[in-house]
């Protein structure tokens, strides 16, 4: 119910500004929330190359930042 999802967005506000760099209301959270899927969904559709003009696949790393990288394909250092 709209109720009940209000709760947890403040909840996950509660938990997410005392570790931000700068504090976010619930509409900023629902909005990185939105983009970070959109993000994602384009990186996994370039990944299967299911997405855009036929091409060259690009190489992982161009893709995903260090973080994501998985361990096997992540630089040294």
């Amino acid at each position: 119910s709209p109720g009940q999802k209000r709760k947890v967005w403040e909840l996950i506000r509660h938990k997410v500004n005392p570790v931000a760099a700068c504090p976010r209301d619930v509409e900023d959270l629902k909005k990185r929330w939105r983009d970070l899927k959109r993000r994602d969904r384009s990186k996994l559709c370039r990944l299967s190359q299911g997405c855009g003009p036929p091409g060259p696949a690009a190489p992982l790393g161009l893709l995903l930042a260090p973080e994501e990288m998985p361990p096997a394909a992540a630089p040294p250092g």
